[in-house]
């Protein structure tokens, strides 16, 4: 019995097998006949495609060595793509037709230039002579060239030439030495890697390693391979086990009830090597005699695939990483010189270096291009083995390792595997987001009788390639993935010129058979980068990425109001490439602008209708064209952080074929009218209802198999409560996470801008010490004044469509599946909570946000829920007291309370007096990390005092709050007063981060020792604290890496001693929204690593003075001084080439230029808004050799640029010009030959001076490669 794992199928099978589908739908057959075309048409296509399709699994493999035969099935794709894109011309009209109820005669137009009939003509044509030509490149049916063929492995290991592994060598040894925790008898243990990572060597190490030797009583190594054969892998367990023994026969009944025999009370160790059958049956039948040995026995996989770990129920499975830079050029090195020597050829070595990157930590790469540089002495050789694609290597072990994996794959992850390779290697990307852009491709089939969704077949498609680690977690974001760098080039390899990755420039050369285009954003990308795409006729995908992992959150209550509305670095992207360029393009499936900055789409988008998939994530945008409805075909639309975006467009109930509506954070104010009918949807961000006749959240009872995350947004427009049950949220069964909103008030925006829940709501964050919780910055209640905001709150609670006792029932009508997650309820303006928040139907619940319920007077029960690790409770004002019905129990009772609880947090809560803790024998919070109260001023008594576990406490203005602190040895992040603070002897000892807020007594706390003699503290804030006497010294920890002095008065008492004190790893210095006396001196020398030095909003400053002293050293490279109303005076003493590289000078309007002293290693420029810069002020620039960008905006009186010498600043890159409406021209010099962007915004004089070829001024910028003025990229 053998259970052979055969070859996947030809990647192109599975196209070819969806194209066979499509061809027999009612839809294509039917437009054939309105068309009066005969279906004989269509089958004659189909028989060519099996002409060729009976060959493709040889000529897949046959390709990798063969160039005519990869010209082959590179045409043959060419040929498949048209077809595909014919057939869905046929299926996109048949689908308008449905929906237009469209005559007969429109019908006949639907493909523009050639009719259908001489379009598969062509096709088939094309078809035709590639069979034909088959059989010259001697291509045959079957399976094809069989890349399984290797020689077996043995258990013979040399040592000596084995790096980095002895860290996973223990690991594996001290299982093996263990007994099973589970109490399993045998225990499996798996080692699982991509081909080449070093699993085998790694078994022959474990194998060999003299304590498993002594350890076990018999011992086997099997090599397995493709071929699973009962038989053969009990033969060769029987000899190993007993040399003495040989068996002729084939009789697997008795081969086994011998090996029972040799094994029973016997405590074995059996190494399967290369393991690729998934057949749980087959590994069933092969371990039936293994249960007669020792406690203790063991056995090792070594596979490519996670799935057969968990065939074989592995306890443990080990994940080989890839090797050091360090051991991979050790391995290297071993193989290339004699000894392992490189010293006598440091030419070498330098070469063998960077080759050795190319490796990736693969070991197989490593020693494989090691050994075919062995006794090559010549440097011409070396480099070019640096240059050449590993592929193209003679006697290449690597590529038959890494291709056995693709062998394998089914044709349909072969094609998703191809289209990887639009990634470039070290690119970061998203599950969801590539099972978006396969769903889009039309890669995913879905099961016959519809069971799963295309997202649900997509999802197993991503954890087959990340089972057969195709695909490896990123190190740096947990909730991304990433390709090997040589996984990467086999996937580029296999796709040919299908996917192409444009790097920087312009694309010079297209590839005639260009389907897929990625490239890398930059900052202006112009029309000349894309030009020549005029002449690629079935481009599919247009997608943008990012240099950076930029993510974009997918859970709502993790952040809901993001930080920042904007990025940082605005990009462009002409607008004859979005407008027109792209817009002709017919058959594109994938268009990403997103992060540009675009503020309309053009009507003609509209044409575009086989898209699929279209994003605008965080772009300027303010409309969408009602043209966009006509695209049949859109699957998925994001509009993520599209924070101008007001509306929809009115007709969106026609994309019948949507299934994933992004909306988050733009400012929608309701749905367009039945929505109801998009019966696809999967995923549906935001429900935003209308008024009174508007949109009615009871059309959500037809969407309820969304999933994922749902806000539901102004609630209060509800006329009527029945409404709310007819939208039926207990049949929702698919949501994770639900957040419903009465309201919203941008000063609540405001508060909570970037706050989102502290963890991980799936409960993994056990990772971090330190988990931010929201609202931690306070904005706009510093001083306590959080009255009037209240106020505003309270009316806006008021003004709904419902009466309070209407909410109380809209949101008891509005109670979720028992299946959810997290839930937000937000500016509720009812009395009570409903029974269900509390009850057993939410006993599933990990995360419960409660903000702004001003009119409730009680908690529900919450202490019961079993599930709960994150509760949040923001501005409940008519709570009183917590007590027992918050822990949903009393002081009798045995049972705990918040048994899975991890944080917790009260904040606004201004009538809040008690905290009952119960203390009983039960205990409350047994798991608690966080605890956060916040602006609860008449809160008294005792916090909790058992919190063994707790990480991070906060308390912020909570004046009456004057219990003692509990001391909590495993602290790392503590918001407090300095009188709190001054009742301990000494800082817990494991501290990190340490913020101390509204003191009037700070001095001594500085003054004394207690902060320095901490070793392990790195941030330290200051905030709203008044000094009230000079210091006679700072004494703050060496370890200090971050300072924080935010809202805090009279700072002329401490700044002058703290900048004399030496600093050595301080990075980040930040003053801000203080007041200081009128002269300030800083010396950078006393901060070595200083990185960014921060003044903002310094009231009474008047001087500032920025020195080095000789010898002295900084590194600070950015200073911001920003909103010093009385600043006049910025004075930069013997600083140094290197000193500092950007200066920005913000919203200083009585600052007096020229600045003395600049350094001339100033690289980046930026002045706003200093009202005392005019036309007939120097800037001082002379001898900023070095600058590369200059900003000058919100300069109201400025007139011309003739006084800052621009054509001096001969390094000059970037050029921007913001908001200066008395700004006549540029300059009368030429503008400096180096510059390569112009930035001209909101400068309406200019704009007509420096219009395209007819300005008056354009003759002095024509030379610029980047124009941009008011957003548009000339």
């Amino acid at each position: 019995m053998a259970g052979a794992v055969a070859g996947g199928g030809a990647l192109l099978s599975a196209s070819l097998q969806v194209l066979f589908d499509r061809m027999a739908s009612r839809d294509v057959l039917t437009v054939l006949q309105e068309q009066k075309l005969s279906a004989t048409l269509l089958r004659e296509l189909k028989m060519k495609l099996l002409a060729v399709k009976v060959v493709l699994n040889d000529a897949e493999a046959k390709q990798i060595t063969n160039s005519d035969v990869k010209d082959w099935v590179d045409e043959l794709k060419d040929a498949v793509y048209d077809a595909e894109d014919l057939l869905d011309d046929i299926t996109t009209e048949a689908l308008r037709c449905k929906m237009e109820s469209d005559s007969q005669t429109q019908v006949r137009n639907i493909i523009s230039g050639e009719g259908i009939k001489s379009r598969v003509e062509k096709i088939t044509d094309t078809l035709e002579n590639l069979a034909k030509e088959k059989y010259f490149l001697g291509l045959k049916e079957g399976v094809g060239e069989n890349w399984s063929k290797r020689w077996p492995t043995t258990s013979l290991v040399d040592k000596s030439g084995v790096y980095g592994r002895d860290g996973d060598k223990e690991e594996i040894v001290k299982f093996l030495l263990s007994h099973d925790a589970s109490g399993n008898k045998i225990s499996v243990i798996a080692l699982v890697g991509m081909g080449g990572i070093g699993k085998t060597t790694l078994a022959k190490l474990v194998y060999n390693d003299r304590r498993v030797v002594e350890f076990f009583d018999l011992k086997a190594w099997v090599c397995v391979s493709n071929e699973f054969d009962l038989v053969r892998i009990t033969k060769t367990i029987l000899k190993a086990i007993d040399s003495g023994t040989s068996s002729d026969h084939n009789d697997l009944n008795l081969l086994q009830h011998k090996l029972e025999e040799r094994l029973t009370r016997k405590k074995f160790l059996l190494v399967l090597d290369d393991v690729w059958n998934e057949d749980y049956n087959d590994w069933d039948s092969l371990q039936t005699p293994f249960n007669v040995g020792l406690y203790g026995s063991k056995i090792v996989v070594t596979t490519r695939i996670n799935k057969v770990a968990a065939v074989m129920h592995s306890v443990h499975t080990h994940h080989l990483a890839k090797l050091s830079s360090e051991d991979c050029w050790s391995l290297f090195a071993k193989h290339a010189f004699p000894n392992g020597n490189s010293s006598p050829h440091p030419k070498l070595e330098e070469i063998g270096k960077e080759i050795v990157k190319k490796c990736d930590g693969l070991p197989l790469a490593a020693k494989t291009l090691g050994g075919a540089l062995y006794s090559e002495v010549r440097v011409k050789e070396w480099e070019n083995v640096l240059n050449s694609e590993m592929w193209d290597l003679p006697n290449n072990a690597v590529l038959p390792a890494l291709i056995l994996s693709y062998y394998y794959l089914p044709s349909h992850l072969k094609r998703c595997f191809a289209y990887c390779s639009i990634f470039p290697k070290d690119y970061q990307f998203e599950k969801d987001s590539l099972i978006l852009l396969w769903m889009a491709e039309g890669f995913l089939q879905q099961s016959e009788k519809g069971k799963k969704t295309m997202e649900e077949v997509g999802d197993g498609y991503f954890y087959d390639l990340l089972s057969r680690s195709f695909f490896q977690k990123s190190g740096s974001h947990k909730s991304y993935f990433v390709m090997h760098d040589l996984i990467n080039d086999l996937a580029q390899l296999i796709s040919g010129k299908v996917c192409v990755q444009l790097n920087d420039g312009e694309m010079n050369e297209i590839p005639e058979k260009l389907r897929h285009l990625s490239y890398f954003r930059s900052e202006y990308d112009s029309f000349e980068r894309f030009e020549t795409l005029g002449e690629v006729n079935g481009l599919r995908t247009f997608l943008p990425l990012n240099l950076e992992v930029w993510s974009r959150d997918d859970k709502v209550s993790k952040n809901r109001y993001p930080s920042g509305s904007r990025l940082v670095v605005e990009l462009h992207l002409s607008t004859r490439v979005w407008n027109d360029l792209l817009m002709k393009v017919q058959y594109l499936r994938v268009l990403s602008l997103c992060y540009y900055e675009i503020t309309d789409l053009s009507n003609s988008i509209g044409n575009l209708k086989h898209l699929r998939y279209l994003d605008l994530t965080y772009t300027p945008i303010k409309r969408l064209p009602e043209s966009i409805c006509n695209l049949y075909n859109l699957q998925t639309l994001i509009l993520y952080h599209c924070e101008w975006l007001v509306e929809l467009p009115k007709m969106m109930c026609k994309l019948l074929s949507l299934r994933h509506l992004d909306i988050r954070h733009s400012r929608v104010k309701e749905m367009p009218s039945q929505m109801g009918q998009l019966k696809s949807l999967q995923k549906l961000s935001n429900y935003v209802v209308g008024k009174q006749s508007g949109t009615r959240v009871g059309e959500l009872r037809e969407l309820s198999h969304i999933g994922g995350s749902l806000v539901i947004q102004e609630l209060q427009n509800v006329v009527d409560a029945k409404d709310a049950l007819e939208a039926n949220l207990a049949g929702m069964r698919y949501l994770d996470e639900l957040e419903l909103e009465w309201g919203r008030d941008r000063g609540d925006e405001l508060e909570l801008e970037g706050n989102g829940d502290s963890g991980d709501e799936e409960g993994n964050d056990d990772s971090s010490d330190e988990l931010e919780l929201e609202g931690n910055d306070d904005s706009g209640d510093e001083e306590g004044n959080d009255d009037s905001s209240d106020e505003l709150e309270l009316e806006q609670n008021d003004d709904s469509g419902v009466e309070k006792n209407g909410a109380d029932m809209v949101l008891n009508y509005l109670q979720p599946h028992s299946n959810l997650k997290r839930l937000t309820i937000h500016m509720y303006g009812g009395s009570r909570f409903p029974d269900w928040l509390g009850g057993p139907s939410i006993l599933n619940m990990v995360s419960l946000r409660l903000w702004g319920c001003t009119n409730v007077s009680a908690f529900p029960p919450l202490g019961q829920l079993p599930s709960l690790k994150h509760l949040h409770i923001w501005r409940l004002q008519g709570i009183e007291r917590v007590g027992a019905e918050f822990y949903g129990t009393d002081s009798s009772t045995t049972k705990p309370s918040f048994v899975s609880l991890k944080s917790l947090s009260f904040q606004g809560m201004r009538k809040w007096k008690e905290w009952l803790c119960l203390g009983g024998q039960g205990g409350e919070f047994p798991r608690l990390k966080e605890l956060y109260i916040e602006r609860c001023p008449k809160l008294i008594g005792a916090l909790p005092n058992h919190l063994p576990l707790l990480t991070k406490l906060e308390i912020v203005q909570c004046e009456q709050l004057v219990a003692q602190l509990p001391r909590i040895p495993a602290i790392r992040v503590l918001t407090t007063r300095s009188c709190d603070i001054s009742q301990w002897k000494e800082l817990p000892p494991l501290l990190q981060d340490l913020e101390i807020q509204n003191s009037d007594s700070l001095e001594s706390l500085l003054e004394e020792g207690m902060l320095r003699s901490n070793t392990c503290l790195r941030e330290l804030t200051i905030r709203n604290c008044s000094f009230s006497r000079p210091l006679g010294r700072v004494c703050l920890p060496i370890t200090l890496k971050s300072l924080y002095i935010e809202l805090s008065k009279k700072l002329e008492f401490l700044l002058p001693e703290f900048f004399q004190c030496h600093h050595p790893f301080l990075e980040w210095l930040y003053i801000s929204n203080g007041t200081c006396n009128s002269f300030l001196s800083l010396p950078l020398g006393n901060f070595p690593r200083g990185v960014y030095l921060g003044i903002h909003y310094l009231e009474g400053l008047e001087f500032l003075s920025i020195s080095i002293s000789d010898g002295g050293l900084t590194s600070f490279n950015l200073l911001y001084i920003c909103g010093c109303p009385n600043l006049v005076s910025v004075c930069c003493k013997n600083l140094k080439a290197a000193c500092f590289q950007s200066l920005t000078l913000h919203d200083c309007p009585q600052l007096i230029f020229p600045i003395q002293g600049l350094p001339s290693s100033l690289t980046s420029l930026t002045i706003t808004n200093c009202n005392k810069l005019t036309s007939q002020v120097e800037l001082g620039l002379q001898g900023l050799h070095s600058l590369t960008s200059l900003k000058i905006s919100d300069l109201p009186n400025l007139r011309s640029l003739d006084s800052l010498e621009l054509q001096l600043l001969t390094s000059l890159q970037k050029l921007q010009i913001c908001n200066c409406p008395k700004l006549q021209s540029l300059t009368e010099e030429q503008l400096p030959t180096n510059l390569y962007v112009l930035t001209i915004q909101n400068c309406p004089l200019l704009k007509d001076r420096c219009k395209f070829w007819t300005g008056e001024d354009w003759h002095h910028i024509a030379h610029i490669p980047h124009i941009v003025i008011d957003d548009q990229v000339l």
